[in-house]
């Protein structure tokens, strides 16, 4: 004997509950996608050092990292962790270098090549033409230290040196603006 039809109501109910489970998929992968990410508990200390000249791309240590961020306090900086491998990081780092130019020695901004190869990411840096100043790190500590989890990153630090924002994946010229403009209050 053939087990029985499912009754219209039975169909109903069944049509409810997988309309309620995807509504709430998709409320949670909306509210996931867009809530500022968890800031890491960050705070750079050490002695001052200088920003690495455009063109150069020195292997940092994360008390050398700490170091420059503790070295441009006064102003606020933007530090944008890459990879020549990442295909959104070609999009945003001219964006980034236009960004540089326009603010001036009001806002540095600082690249961070991170799991790359040294050869790989200063080839990346000549085939855009970034002129901003731009570190290799190395050991990995440093993306370790501010909890990366996407490539790219960016951080932004205010005038006192305090982490204010992440923006993990690409960042839009729009968002850009207005984290540097709070970032400058």
């Amino acid at each position: 004997m053939a087990p029985a039809a499912p009754s219209l109501r039975t169909m109903t109910t069944r049509r409810i509950a997988v309309a309620v489970v995807v509504t709430l998929a998709a409320a949670w992968a909306g509210w996931t996608a867009l809530r500022q990410p968890a800031l890491p508990d960050f705070v750079a200390s050490g002695e001052p050092v200088a920003l690495p000249d455009p063109g150069e791309l020195p292997a940092v240590s994360l008390d050398l990292f700490e170091g420059m961020l503790v070295g441009e306090r006064g102003r606020p900086v933007v530090v944008n962790i890459w990879a020549s491998w990442c295909a959104p990081c070609r999009t945003e780092m001219p964006l980034l270098d236009d960004a540089a130019r326009s603010y001036g020695s009001d806002v540095a901004i600082l690249g961070v090549a991170s799991k790359d190869d040294p050869g790989e990411a200063r080839r990346f840096l000549d085939d855009l033409g970034i002129t901003y100043p731009n570190v290799f790190d190395e050991s990995g500590q440093v993306r370790v230290a501010l909890g990366l989890t996407a490539y790219p990153t960016t951080y932004v630090f205010g005038t006192d040196g305090r982490l204010r924002a992440r923006v993990d994946g690409g960042i839009s010229e729009q968002r850009l603006a207005g984290l540097v403009e709070d970032a400058l209050r």
